[in-house]
Formats: C-alpha cells, structure tokens, sequence
C-alpha cells in the first residue's frame, strides 16, 4: 500500500517486482526526484517490448527528461496476465520508474504511432481509475495529452478522449509545450483545466479538440466551426534543420526489446519520391539527410560491442552516406539493419556490403504486379527494373526474398492481382532454389496524401484476387504468402479517416474486441470506408497544416487515377507542394 497526496493506493508485489526486474536490465534509464519538477507519465499503448523498438516513444522520453524541471516516466499496456493481475488485487495501473499510481501526475502523455492500439486507450485510462471521456474528467485529474505519426495524421478519432494533441514531430515542440505549461502551473494562476487548455491553445502545434464543434450530413461532415477564440488553423511542428536536435535512438537499450539486441538510429526523415499512399512520405516532407558524423556518434554503443545496429528511416537506401556507414559497421565487427530498400538502389556493391552486414533475407516493396498500377501510386519501377535488381540480389548470394505487396490499389483489376503471380514466378525462376515471402496487405487510405480521397476497395473483391494469386501459386516452388484479414483492413481503414464519432466506436472495441465491434457496427463502418470523398467536402483533419497544399494533393490523386508519374522533389529548387515554401 502506498500514498500520494491524500490518496490511499493498494499495489500487487508481483506487479511491482515485475517492473522492478524490467528496470534491473535496462541500461540509459532516467531516475529523477519529483520534487518540485512537473511530473509527466509517458505510455505506450502496447506492451513494453514494442514500446521499447519505438523511436518516437524513446525520443519523446529522451526529450522530456533533457529538461531539467521535468520528471518523465513510462508505462505500458500489461500482457492479458499483468491486466487479470491489477484486476484481482484493485491495483491502480502505475508507472515503470517509481510503481508510482498514473493517478498522481501532473500528464499522461500517449506515443502513438498506430492507429490500432487506439482501442488500447480506454482499457489503460480504466486500469489507472481515470474517466475514460475528456469531458468526464474534473479539473485535479492529469491532464491527458497524445503526439504522434496516427494522430498528427488525423487527431479526430481520439477527440473525445484525449484533452490535448501535440501535432508534427517532436523536437522543438515538446520543449515549447513544456515550458508554456510549466510556467501556467508554477505561477498557480490557472488550475482549472479548461482555463488551462485556452491558455496552451495560443501554441501553434497544439490542437484541443473540445474547441472545435462538428455537423454531421449522415457519413460525411457538413460543417467544422471554431469555438472559443481557437486558432483556425494548427501548424504541425516540423524541424527543418535537425542538427539541432539530438539524433532518436535507442537512448533505453533492454534486452526485453521487439528488437533484441539492436541499437535503433535514425538516420533520415522523410522521403523525396512522393509515392501517393505513404503517410510517412507526405508527413514528412521535406526530406532531410543527418550528418554521417553524428550517425556514428550515435551508433557508437553498438558499433563498439559488435553489436547489432538499426538504421532506421524513409528512405535509408538513399542515404548519401549509406555504403560508407555499412563498411564503418563491418568493420567494427557489427551486425546492420536497414528499415527499407528501394530495389533501383541495389547495385552489387551495395548486396554485397548487405551480406557483409550480417543480411540474410533482402526484404523490397513493388507494391504491385503491374507496371501501370505502380505508376498510379507513382512507384516508378518497371518489371525490368526489378528483375534485374533481383539477379543482382541472386548473384549476391541471397536465397530469401521477402515482397510488400497491395490489393485494392485504386483502379485495380483482376488482371493487376494475376501480374503479381507473374512476377512472383520470374522472381522466383531467377532465385532458383531459393524461397519467397509475399507480404500482401490491402491499401488503406490514408491522411495528408493524394489517395486520401479514395474508398477503401470491397472486402470481396479484394478476397478474389488474393485467392487468384495463391492459385497461380500453388505447386510453383517454394512461396509464403500472409495477407491481412479483411475486418483488420475495415478497422484501420475507419481509424485513419475517421471523426470524432470514432471515440464511442473506440472505447466499444477496447470492451468488446476489435473483430466483434466491427461486426456490429457493420453498417456505419461501411458507409464511411465504401465511400470516395468528394473534392470540396471538409475532411476531419482540415484544421491541421503540414506544409503540403490540399490542393497539390488533389492533382496528385488526378494524376495517379490517370497512372501519370510525379519526378521526385529537388528540395530548394522546387515549390510544387508548398512545404519548403513554409520553410
């Protein structure tokens, strides 16, 4: 049993001694006496393992503790049997750093990088005592802030939940929105929440949903109407020069992490090729290269134990630096990853520093089977291109090649799902014996990109051509085929564009399930999934500006339906979209 402030908490041994033998094995963790500094419980909706292989959670920590008045700590979601555990013995959910109650901060602060662990919220907010709605929550309460690729995206779905979101990347913002709170919270001026919120509002990347007021025409939004002297429009926080920031990376290494072992950097943000269903490519913009000295820098604890080293962006392939950071970690006896490959990158120099490195299985995403359907999402690769890349990767001596692959890409037919089989069997006739993966996953449409207008392609259809592809197949060598099942696709699909309406949606999938709360909201999932959005009809991320134009996103979304190719950007020298005019 513990106290804080003039409450009474029962706490479980057994949870507490599981969180003590966590924080035994980390190395990089912050201990910071609360006294006096602001308190801040930074979660993770997900469990710890997952939490730990994030490099946005890991840097919104690094961020938040570099500031010296402020104490930050973690919490995760438990396993099912850490949940049955707090249930049994009335144990309020508490932090990993203190076994302090969620309770009793000042903020909890959720990292959310996916849109599928937002049915992880109310669960988490149940299991620390905290009303699950914003409105439910008297002032006294933490205040309840998110930040995040998901919600930068599109914050609406989480309007009812979350107080406050914190829009764009995190450098620089973090520091500004701690500082403006800080000073509100020691000058004792304002203690009633909403006060609060109108005081934060005047920050440009902070967005608080309760100021904003929304009218409904059946699925789609008639009408968004700023309340309060709210700003009309919220700036995302995007860090041109990020030498001014620490490089993300693992700054917590544990072996309890998704990836064992790894030490995780961030070597590039954003991408140049303006591929037209990648949310991170858009978000992103522009894209932004790291020095290579501070890479090593921050690659040093991995590279020095031989270890295993990460490295992690949107474009890592096309990094200026890339092969001369490959032959650094080789020579430092280190194992090196890289979060992707673009297959005009690879040439043999590259493959064979890959192999070098510890590879083993080259993992590429065409996207699609047919080289009009590449151009529509402006993958420009041509089925030469990716034979030959695949010699290349053969000849390197590689025997596993794993694909990512779409169904439902728009203007999609039955013929695009059958080229996929073609190229999958070229592929294969050129890797011989070796054995290939395909990773097929349907499109969803995302925020702040030129598909973001676009219908999410019918379940059945979707289905057919997948069971094309695995019956041309079949029998034809060694293939693995995992595909995404269909009332996950619905799920995200309704999550990435949805309204505020999708906060009573969540907390119903959070009690329920994911796939049951998709079975009985059926009608009213389909009716916002199945339907194309119109031109000029308001989306419920209007409100939020990334830099990109709305309407360059439009004639993206033109051009691709006509399978027309975008040139890559020329950071500084064009002004097509409109990010580097903000700049």
């Amino acid at each position: 049993r513990v106290f804080f402030s003039t409450e009474v908490f029962d706490i479980s041994w057994k949870l507490k001694k599981k969180a003590i033998e966590l924080l035994s094995k980390e190395e990089g963790a912050v201990r910071k006496d609360p006294g006096g500094r602001q308190s801040i419980c930074l979660i993770y909706p997900n469990s710890y393992s997952l939490g730990m292989a994030n490099l946005g959670f890991q840097t919104a920590y690094h961020l938040f503790n570099s500031i010296d008045d402020c104490a930050c700590e973690r919490a995760f979601l438990p396993d099912e049997g850490g949940i049955k555990e707090y249930l049994r013995t009335d144990t309020r959910l508490f932090s990993l750093e203190s076994q302090r109650p969620l309770k009793s901060f000042d903020m909890l602060a959720f990292s959310l990088p996916f849109e599928e662990d937002y049915i992880n919220i109310p669960k988490l907010l149940g299991l620390a005592g905290i009303p699950v709605f914003s409105h439910e929550r008297a002032d006294g309460l933490p205040l309840v802030i998110a930040g995040g690729v998901a919600p930068s995206l599109n914050p609406e779905p989480l309007a009812g939940i979350v107080d406050l979101f914190i829009i764009g990347e995190g450098e620089g913002a973090i520091e500004e929105f701690f500082s403006f709170y800080r000073d509100m919270k020691t000058c004792g001026q304002m203690t009633a929440k909403n006060e609060m919120l109108k005081a934060l509002d005047s920050l440009p990347c902070v967005y608080i949903p309760s100021f904003y007021e929304f009218t409904y025409d059946g699925p789609t939004i008639k009408e968004i109407k700023v309340k309060n002297g709210a700003k009309k429009k919220v700036i995302a926080s995007k860090n041109l020069d990020l030498e001014n920031f620490p490089v993300p990376q693992s700054f917590i290494r544990t072996p309890y992490s998704e990836f064992k072992g790894a030490h995780l950097t961030e070597i590039e943000r954003g991408c140049p090729r303006g591929c037209r269903f990648c949310a991170a490519g858009f978000l992103y913009l522009p894209p932004r290269w790291r020095e290579p000295d501070k890479v090593r820098e921050a690659l040093g604890p991995a590279l020095r134990e031989g270890g295993k080293a990460g490295i992690v962006g949107a474009a890592v392939s096309e990094y200026p630096w890339i092969k001369a950071l490959l032959e650094h970690g080789i020579e430092s006896g280190s194992i090196m990853t890289l979060s992707s490959l673009r297959l005009d990158m690879l040439d043999a120099p590259f493959l064979r520093l890959l192999k070098d490195a510890g590879y083993r299985t080259v993992t590429v995403a065409p996207e699609a089977g047919s080289e009009r359907l590449r151009l529509v999402v402006n993958k420009t690769l041509s089925d030469d291109d990716i034979l030959e890349s695949a010699s290349l990767i053969a000849d390197a001596g590689f025997t596993k090649l794993k694909l990512y692959l779409m169904l439902g890409l728009p203007t999609e037919t039955d013929e695009d799902a059958l080229a996929i089989a073609r190229l999958c069997l070229r592929l294969k006739a050129i890797m011989k014996k070796g054995a290939l993966t395909l990773s097929i996953n349907q499109f969803i449409p995302k925020p702040c990109t030129p598909l973001q207008w676009q219908r999410l392609a019918d379940t059945e259809d979707v289905n057919k051509r997948l069971a094309l592809i695995k019956k041309a197949l079949s029998g034809k060598g060694r293939f693995t085929v995992n595909a995404m099942t269909s009332s996950s696709a619905v799920f995200q699909a309704y999550l990435s564009r949805a309204d505020r309406r999708a906060s009573a949606f969540i907390t119903e999938a959070a009690a329920k399930g994911m796939r049951k709360a998709v079975r009985e909201n059926k009608e009213f999932l389909c009716a916002s999934v199945y339907r194309e959005r119109t031109k000029d009809e308001p989306l419920p991320w209007d409100m939020i500006d990334h830099g990109v134009k709305k309407q360059y996103l439009w004639k993206e979304y033109q051009k691709g339906l006509k399978a027309e190719p975008t040139e890559p950007c020329h950071v500084g020298t064009c002004f097509r979209c409109g990010v580097c005019v903000r700049g």
